[in-house]
């Protein structure tokens, strides 16, 4: 007979190696983003096609970073009346900040189910079931495309909207309405035909209408804070924009957002940007300049913000990112 192979010693060292590795690999890409995102930022301000535009403004552009992201917490405020369970806003702070890091950096929106493999780990004792945390995370979404919309349609009256963006716009809120008023029908009438979870999902989604209207006054107001950001991006690369020209940008590069291709939504968002800008009379360099900066000062705001998040939890710090890493490759 054959002689069973023994393990080797430096098999075990291997192992906690390896493990070790994976549990540091998201703080350590969070890190590595925010300090590559300022480096890009600043060689960007200094050539290339923005080395034609006028100097930067560090100070706007250093306001800006700070409403970007100050974004965050009030994202995370609103899925925390989604929930509507004790969960504790550090958990779901961490959850939302993270998520909303892998979103940069990864296709397809996949850092959205790493938000709820977060939340179960953040949240410990109060985590309040699969079924519930994702219900109230695809509310708080719809409730953001909402007030998106209502913030689109609400300028549309004032600003040049081309067509197209009128149209997508009015069939955005239609689809964010009616996803929202489906929850709660399907649920009230239709509970005892689904399984168990389905139904709990859609009980979580179906939110009573005070958090809703709750909920959608938080998440308009983030919009205006991101609106504030906006113009001081703007501002800081050279392009002297209105407050109705940054809505503009906002807008269309919101709609551009819906399609998130590649990660961060690379060269869709450019296009979107550059086109915004010469509807109101800023073409070249400028723009090109606002299309570049705009989108990496977000990425890099929201990596600090998950920076923060995984911080906060102290010595526990390492499971956050393992979660989200894991749910993230599922």
């Amino acid at each position: 007979m054959g002689e069973t192979e023994r393990p080797r010693a430096d098999d075990g060292l291997r192992v906690t190696v390896g493990s070790k590795a994976r549990r540091y690999l998201i703080p350590l890409l969070i890190g590595a983003a925010t300090v590559a995102g300022f480096v890009i930022v600043a060689r960007r301000m200094a050539g290339g096609a923005v080395s034609e535009a006028t100097s930067p403004d560090w100070l706007l552009l250093a306001g800006a970073f700070g409403v970007a992201a100050a974004v965050q917490p009030l994202r995370a405020f609103a899925w925390s009346q989604t929930l509507q369970r004790p969960v504790g806003f550090r958990a779901v702070y961490a959850a939302s900040a993270v998520g909303s890091f892998l979103d940069t950096v990864l296709p397809g929106r996949l850092g959205e189910a790493s938000k709820v493999a977060v939340l179960r780990v953040a949240s410990g004792p109060r985590w309040p079931g699969v079924a519930r945390a994702g219900g109230s995370l695809l509310a708080a979404h719809l409730m953001e495309a909402l007030a998106f919309c209502l913030v689109g349609a609400t300028a549309g009256i004032f600003l040049p909207f081309p067509t197209w963006a009128r149209a997508a716009v009015v069939g955005a809120l239609t689809l964010a309405a009616s996803g929202i008023a489906a929850a709660g029908i399907i649920h009230r009438h239709f509970n005892r035909w689904l399984p168990r979870w389905a139904d709990k999902f859609l009980a979580a989604a179906a939110v009573p209408r005070p958090t809703l209207l709750r909920t959608i006054a938080i998440l308009t107001a983030t919009w205006a804070v991101r609106w504030i950001g906006v113009l001081l991006t703007l501002n800081a690369v050279g392009v002297h924009a209105s407050l109705g020209a940054a809505l503009l940008y906002m807008v269309l590069t919101g709609l551009a957002n819906t399609a998130p291709l590649l990660p961060g939504n690379a060269g869709v968002y450019q296009g979107a940007a550059v086109a915004a800008l010469a509807m109101v009379g800023e073409a070249g360099s400028k723009a090109v300049a606002a299309s570049l900066v705009a989108p990496v000062l977000a990425s890099v705001a929201t990596a600090a913000a998950a920076l923060l998040g995984i911080a906060l939890f102290g010595r526990r710090f390492a499971e956050l990112p393992r979660a989200a890493l894991s749910r993230a490759r599922a």
